[in-house]
């Protein structure tokens, strides 16, 4: 017999749909308990490792995106140099500004002793701090929006 997991009611072994709701039926499976210890399994410790993110630059306006890079790469290096990965021309901005990493699915940005500063979401960026959905950045006069893919 098949007990129904919808509706509960039990239905012949060869039935592919509940006799009662008509809903599909499926085979016996493990005990619940050993599903979730088998789930609990599988999360623990699990973090996404391949958890994409952008950086949309805005216009000075502030109100629309003028371009958005993919942070594909373990180390995004944001300064005024052709070489970084994201090249920002302006005096406000040094040549190596900040770094932007990704380690074992989170994101962490860095000054990289610019001149003028790293600012995350208003405030003057000390140190290394992690990444949000929606924080912003200040790049010299350039407002960056971290955003999760």
């Amino acid at each position: 017999m098949i007990k129904c997991a919808y509706c509960a009611v039990e239905n012949a072994a060869d039935h592919k749909f509940c006799k009662s709701c008509g809903k599909p039926l499926s085979a016996p499976s493990a005990p619940e308990e050993t599903v979730i210890i088998r789930l609990l399994d599988a999360t623990i410790g699990a973090v996404p490792r391949t958890r994409l993110a952008r950086l949309w630059l805005l216009d000075f306006t502030g109100e629309k995106v003028e371009e958005n890079y993919e942070l594909s790469n373990e180390e995004v290096i944001i300064g005024r140099r052709e070489d970084c990965s994201i090249a920002l021309a302006g005096s406000t901005v040094s040549r190596r500004h900040a770094m932007i990493r990704h380690l074992e699915g989170i994101f962490y940005i860095s000054d990289l002793g610019s001149t003028n500063g790293t600012m995350l979401n208003g405030e003057m960026l000390v140190g290394q701090e992690e990444l949000h959905d929606r924080d912003e950045i200040g790049v010299g006069i350039y407002k960056l929006i971290f955003r999760y893919a």
